[in-house]
């Protein structure tokens, strides 16, 4: 029995040799071919027309036979980039890439890096998904992945696989024209500030942000860009290499930030040294030189002036304060100059916290006065904007560097010193005013901004505590009791965090100030409408402090004050003393500069002035509210009103008899009709 099985055993052996060799050609052996079908479908439409299908309100549907074809460059092998498939039109210099979303993992094994693909449409989507236009499925209004069992059915593979060659660009040629191609970005190293990490948290499965900077071959830094690491890759414990090089990568967005994503670790070649270039960025002109530069108009740095200037981060926004601007000074104690940038960046302190020595290329920026702070950024017309996410890596660089800041001390009568402006101050001796006294930073309830009036006893001065409706402590109560606050000094005082407030002492009963501040002339030259002015006198003993106060206008009979009243920050007017407000054609008829130029002094005859204290109560009054001036008794058409010198004190209801009136209409009502004024002439400017 056992003989015959291994005869059977034998015969089968020699069975299936006969047949393998009778397969094989006399000159060897080969590999079996393996055929592959080429799939009878042409494509309709480009990826960028499919793209141009998205309307804006939800996913688009695509109900016709639209199909698209690309090369795959995307690749999910090593977890970084999850359920998703990046195509883009060509192997070579690429016009146009899409993502595709999928519901499925593992995407790689049948859609290989270069495998050409098509992309059936109909009965997918467009919609718009973090900021990109994207291929899915849709869900009710929304975009969502394509179910795997559904992939197959519309994604269809090609024969052809093609060498994919990245597209070579800089860090400023980067745009969303870009978005989910193969890109090769060179001379580009990790921050120093990330050496030593991981690319994503050893701890846990966090997605983490990794910066790259990149330089020309002078090692001049000339941008930033983020490198977008999975908690779930293969190499996320894996350390980032410290050389310098190359990174390939797929070019993605989260909204306005533009970000990569890297298939492995082999798409980063670090082989070169690193560039320091904390030495190659040299101040070439101090802060302080800077902001003398400004001569109340916008200062254009343009692109060949090579100015950079050195400072330090005294702002914060951990808290919620100071959004999208950056605050430096020169020096971390007893500076001489300080200023603002703007930023379209959230978490700024991730990048540029507190003490941070930053360097900042002027090139290409613009600097003007932004509510009154001397402000650096994008142009906007004649004002300033903020540098765009992708672009601020280009202009402001971390050296990587922290340092200690010591506020510079100061009391409270010494705010409107120049040298303190957009420095880091601690005020002593401030107390909240007694009629803030309970109310929150900003307010208990809603996200509006609020400022909170600060006084010491005995001085005149009083300054706004400015807190963002987003900040962390915006709806907590602001602290009662005497003490130190420490901020940003600007018009107001801002801080970062709330151990910036030490009111440590008791609060002190400060003796009452009834403040006398009256209006005491409006005028409308009949020779100037851009020399409008109104005048506004202090009749009480003691110098009043007018920040936060303001001056209201109501135009034809409007019961709603006009927009953008003249607000008074920094100003105090001594007993006895004049404020004159007016237009811009004011100072050179009058030869007199006025304390605030302002457009929006443009009162012609029937309109009402109201001022308002910094918490919005009326101390006076020039007309009624609610009435158009017109054949009134307190019509000043082509001429003024004056105050009579036997009233001293303020009136919060309009009274007629303490005015003359001079006009040039036919208006018996008013003391003098048709009587002209012709600027300079006839004006008591300064004078009572």
């Amino acid at each position: 029995m056992n003989k015959f099985k291994r005869l059977k055993f034998t015969t089968f052996l020699f069975l299936i040799i006969s047949l393998y060799l009778s397969c094989v050609k006399d000159d060897g052996f080969s590999t079996p071919k393996v055929d592959c079908n080429e799939p009878e479908i042409t494509a309709t439409n480009t990826i960028t027309q499919v793209k141009d299908m998205y309307t804006f309100g939800g996913a688009t549907k695509i109900e016709t036979d639209v199909i698209i074809e690309g090369y795959v460059v995307s690749n999910d092998k090593s977890g970084n980039i999850y359920k998703s498939l990046s195509i883009q039109d060509k192997p070579e210099n690429p016009t146009a890439a899409i993502k595709i979303s999928i519901d499925q993992s593992d995407i790689y094994t049948s859609y290989n890096v270069g495998r050409k693909v098509y992309v059936k449409l109909k009965g997918l989507a467009i919609g718009y998904s973090f900021g990109s236009i994207q291929i899915g499925k849709a869900t009710d209004t929304e975009l969502g992945r394509i179910p795997s069992l559904e992939v197959k059915n519309h994604i269809i593979r090609s024969c052809e696989v093609a060498e994919i060659i990245p597209k070579k660009v800089t860090i400023d040629e980067l745009s969303e024209a870009m978005l989910e191609m193969l890109i090769r970005i060179d001379n580009v190293q990790f921050k120093t500030t990330e050496l030593g990490n991981a690319y994503a948290n050893i701890k846990n499965s966090t997605t983490e942000n990794r910066t790259l900077e990149s330089f020309n071959n002078n090692c001049n830094l000339t941008g930033e860009v983020l490198l977008r690491n999975s908690g779930y890759s293969d190499f996320k414990n894996e350390l980032l290499p410290e050389g310098k090089g190359s990174v390939v990568a797929i070019f993605s967005n989260y909204y306005d930030d533009f970000q990569l994503y890297i298939r492995d670790t082999d798409d980063v070649k670090f082989t070169e040294p690193r560039c320091d270039y904390s030495n190659v960025l040299t101040p070439t002109v101090s802060l302080l030189e800077i902001t003398e530069m400004y001569q109340n108009e916008m200062v254009e740095f343009g692109i060949d002036s090579n100015y950079i200037i050195e400072g330090y981060v005294i702002s914060s926004d951990a808290s919620g304060n100071f959004k999208n601007r950056i605050s430096i000074q020169n020096a971390i104690e007893n500076p001489t100059a300080g200023i603002q940038l703007l930023v379209d960046q959230d978490l700024i302190f991730e990048n540029y916290n507190s003490g941070d020595k930053v360097f900042i290329n002027l090139n290409k920026l613009y600097m003007n006065k932004v509510d009154g702070v001397l402000t650096i950024g994008f142009a906007n017309g004649s004002g300033i904007s903020k540098i765009e996410t992708s672009k601020v890596g280009s202009f402001i660089f971390n050296s990587g560097e922290n340092y200690t800041i010591t506020p510079t001390e100061i009391s409270i009568s010494e705010i409107n010193n120049p040298i303190y402006k957009n420095t880091l101050v601690t005020i002593t001796n401030v107390q909240l005013t007694l009629n803030e006294l309970g109310k929150a930073f900003a307010f208990y309830t809603g996200d509006s901004d609020g400022i909170r009036t600060i006084e010491s006893c005995n001085e005149a001065i009083r300054l706004g505590v400015y807190t963002s409706g987003e900040a962390s402590f915006a709806n907590e109560k602001f602290p009662e009791g005497n003490g130190a606050i420490t901020g940003v000094l600007t018009s107001t005082l801002e801080i970062r965090k709330l151990e910036d407030v030490a009111f440590n002492s008791a609060y002190e009963e400060c003796p009452v100030i009834i403040p006398k501040i009256m209006i005491t002339e409006v005028a409308d030259p009949k020779n100037s409408v851009s020399s409008r002015f109104v005048e506004l006198y202090n009749a009480g003993t003691t110098e009043i402090d007018l920040t936060g106060w303001k001056l209201n206008k109501y135009v034809n009979g409007s019961t709603s004050v006009s927009s953008s009243p003249v607000v008074f920050s920094g100003i105090i007017i001594p007993a006895g003393g004049f404020v004159i407000v007016a237009n811009t054609g004011f100072a050179e008829l009058f030869s007199i500069t006025p304390t605030i130029t302002s457009t929006y002094i443009s009162g012609n005859g029937d309109d009402v002035y109201e001022l308002v204290d910094n918490s919005g109560n009326r101390i006076d009054i020039f007309g009624v509210i609610g009435e158009d001036g017109n054949g009134t008794n307190w019509e000043y058409l082509d001429g003024q009103a004056v105050r009579n010198l036997d009233i001293n004190e303020p009136n919060k209801i309009f009274t007629s008899s303490e005015w003359t009136c001079f006009s040039d209409a036919n208006n018996n009502l008013i003391s003098n009709p048709n009587t002209p004024k012709i600027a300079p002439n006839g004006f008591s400017i300064n004078l009572r």
